[in-house]
């Protein structure tokens, strides 16, 4: 991929929560690098920490975090355009109690922390542009543990069909069962009652 094609793509992304000057964009994106998992490969592994903060350029990824008895609870799925970071871990206030891992082949564009602490140092505009972004992803944080907790498994999986209708034919329905905190069972039974109603 081109330097002039990042610049284009990550502007694109800067330009859904600010103006920013073209100058600027591309200094800035000259600072992002690309990091490429592999299907099956992990960015992260519960215990260490995450070095990266950025953006799903290509694929689609899966965050999980491990209970006592080993069992798998999907946190999130990241696919393209989809910022990604795990911010506890790359904050350095603790390591990961996550794992993040390749569903598909993807490539991440991103910043270790010296450089994203440089850049919000030097363009005030790419600060903001962080401080709405967080904003937007705890308000996706609250809605994502409101709609976990009041709707029922029949309503999750609606609300998952209706926002999310691409990760359907992309991810593994054992992972969104775990996202929807649904047996496979469960799932496959309201898949069946929505298909006779289809029908």
């Amino acid at each position: 991929m081109s330097e002039k094609e990042i610049t284009i793509w990550l502007t694109k992304q800067l330009r859904l929560f600010i103006p920013i000057k073209d100058n600027d964009a591309a200094q800035i994106a000259s600072l992002f690098k690309f990091r490429t998992v592999s299907k099956g490969g992990y960015l992260l592994k519960e215990g260490q920490y995450g070095d990266w903060w950025g953006f799903v350029y290509q694929g689609l990824l899966r965050s999980y975090s491990c209970d006592a008895n080993n069992i798998e609870y999907t946190n999130a799925f990241f696919r393209e355009g989809s910022f990604t970071c795990e911010l506890v871990s790359f904050s350095g206030a603790a390591v990961s109690q996550t794992n993040v891992i390749a569903i598909e082949d993807s490539h991440i564009l991103c910043v270790n922390k010296p450089t994203l602490d440089r850049l919000f140092r030097n363009y005030p505009d790419f600060e903001r542009f962080g401080r709405l972004l967080y904003e937007k992803i705890l308000i996706e944080y609250k809605q994502r543990n409101l709609f976990r907790v009041r709707l029922n498994a029949h309503e999750r999986y609606l609300h998952f069909l209706t926002h999310e209708p691409e990760l359907i034919q992309r991810v593994p329905l054992k992972y969104i069962a775990s996202y929807l905190n649904v047996t496979d069972t469960s799932l496959s039974r309201i898949r069946r009652k929505l298909q006779r109603l289809v029908d």
